[in-house]
């Protein structure tokens, strides 16, 4: 196969898998924005005293039973495309890179 064709190949594969991992841990990502914000609410009090964060399970738990797939999914749109055009360049650069260096050697 031609390079073009590989780079084109590798575009698509990484589009394809980056918006699916992008979608699938969209609620990761929630929970995970949810305590980073909780804990700068708390303030550095609670941080010199040494108590825990917030825990990622309660977290989803509670997010789950507040707003449902809803709010566990928010954001979702953004970070499939951001995540799935970041996986295609990096996957079409490679593949473009590495039939390169194979027809020079």
């Amino acid at each position: 196969r031609s390079g073009a064709r590989r780079a084109l190949v590798g575009l698509a594969a990484g589009a394809l898998s980056g918006a699916a991992a992008g979608f699938a841990t969209t609620p990761l990502d929630v929970v995970k924005t949810r305590a980073m914000l909780e804990v700068s609410e708390r303030g550095s009090a609670a941080q010199r005293q040494g108590r825990p964060g917030p825990g990622t399970l309660r977290l989803l738990g509670q997010l789950a039973s507040e707003g449902g797939a809803r709010a566990l999914f928010r954001g979702a749109a953004a970070r499939t495309t951001y995540v799935g055009l970041s996986c295609a360049l990096s996957f079409g650069a490679f593949e473009w890179c590495r039939a390169s260096l194979q027809q020079v050697n």
